[in-house]
Parts: C-alpha cells; sequence; structure tokens
C-alpha cells in the first residue's frame, strides 16, 4: 500500500524547468520528422492510443523509445533533485511521453491512489495550432469565483494551465483534474507533447 504524504500545494508551476529541454524536442522532432522513414517495423511503432471510455482518449509511450534513455534520466534526476529540496524529499516515478491531437483529452478524474502529487512537463513547441490542451486542476473555492454570465464558466471550478515550453507543473493528485478536449492538429509536430508522471 502507497504511504501517501499530505501535498504541500494544490499546485506550482515553474517556468524554465530543465536545462536540457530544447535537446529533447529536438530529439523528437527528428524521430518523428520525416514519414517517410516510418514503417511497420520501425521504431516509430511504439504509440498506445490510450482509450478509456470517458476518461482518456491520447497517445503514450515510454519515452526512452523517442528521446533516449539518457535524456529520460537526465530529466528524472534533475526532477528528483528538485523533489528533494521542494517537496520534503518526494521521489518522482518515471514518466510517460504523451501526445495529444485533435480530439484527444483527459476527462475529470483523479488520480489519489498513484502517489502525492502529479507532474506535467510540457515538449509542446508552440500552442499556436490548437485550442484546449491545458490541464485544469479544480480550484479550492471554486463557487466563489463563479460567474453564471461569464463564457467558459468551467474556468471558475479550474485553474487551468497551458502546456507552455520547459513548464514543469505540479499538483495534488487527490484533486480532480483534466485536459479540455485539442482541437486543430493531427500533426505530431505541433500536438500537445508532455513527460507526465505521479511523485510519491
Amino acid at each position: 500500500m502507497i504511504d501517501l504524504k499530505p501535498p504541500l500545494f494544490r499546485t506550482k508551476v515553474v517556468a524554465d524547468f530543465w536545462p536540457r529541454a530544447c535537446e529533447a524536442r529536438d530529439r523528437y522532432e527528428d524521430f518523428m520528422g520525416d514519414w517517410r522513414s516510418h514503417s511497420f517495423r520501425s521504431a516509430h511503432q511504439c504509440w498506445d492510443y490510450w482509450y478509456v471510455p470517458n476518461v482518456y482518449c491520447y497517445l503514450r509511450t515510454d519515452p526512452e523509445k523517442v528521446i533516449g534513455r539518457e535524456l529520460v534520466d537526465d530529466f528524472v534526476k534533475h526532477l528528483a533533485a528538485f523533489c528533494a529540496t521542494e517537496l520534503a524529499g518526494a521521489v518522482p516515478l518515471a514518466p510517460w511521453l504523451t501526445l495529444h491531437l485533435n480530439g484527444m483529452r483527459h476527462e475529470v478524474h483523479n488520480d489519489s491512489e498513484n502517489g502525492t502529487y502529479g507532474y506535467v512537463y510540457s515538449l509542446t513547441s508552440s500552442m499556436d495550432t490548437f485550442t484546449g490542451g491545458e490541464t485544469c486542476v479544480a480550484r479550492r473555492r471554486a463557487f466563489s469565483r463563479l460567474e453564471p454570465r461569464q463564457f467558459k464558466v468551467w474556468q471558475g471550478y479550474f485553474r487551468v494551465i497551458p502546456p507552455v515550453f520547459n513548464q514543469l507543473l505540479l499538483f495534488d493528485d487527490r484533486l480532480a483534474h483534466m485536459v479540455p478536449v485539442v482541437q486543430g492538429t493531427m500533426n505530431p509536430l505541433h500536438g500537445r507533447l508532455c513527460l507526465t508522471g505521479h511523485v510519491q
């Protein structure tokens, strides 16, 4: 049974988190970039179409298959050092590499059995090619922030964090959270690309 520690915060956003972000993004673009190099027997056959009715719809893979073990190990080491100083020694678990294209999303859910925190680290190059794709985490005082005449009133219920390049988001795993449906691109070079996982 997982020993769940009480979280120190609900959400924390850290800009410019990893010094090797551009290197990891370049590795992804080299891997995905030339469609003519893709075949049924190539390394590109690594994506899992993760579909759970009413909960998940996105692509995921072991990031080592795309950006390489050395970069993944360096990211986890960098995250572990951050957790040691900022999160009372909490330990990050290995990440997934996740890709959201047109129509993909996370419905409202929580991950209370997976750890103390969830993390979302963005390798998304730009948000100009799609809408949606933010990580939305339930607010403490949702109803005091609601304005019934406001467009997109759901933003009153959630803190909305866009997937800015080289940004780390940590949040309390027990809280309801979601990723609104991505709309606008089917190009894997222009989608929402993140390393995601949990911290115990």
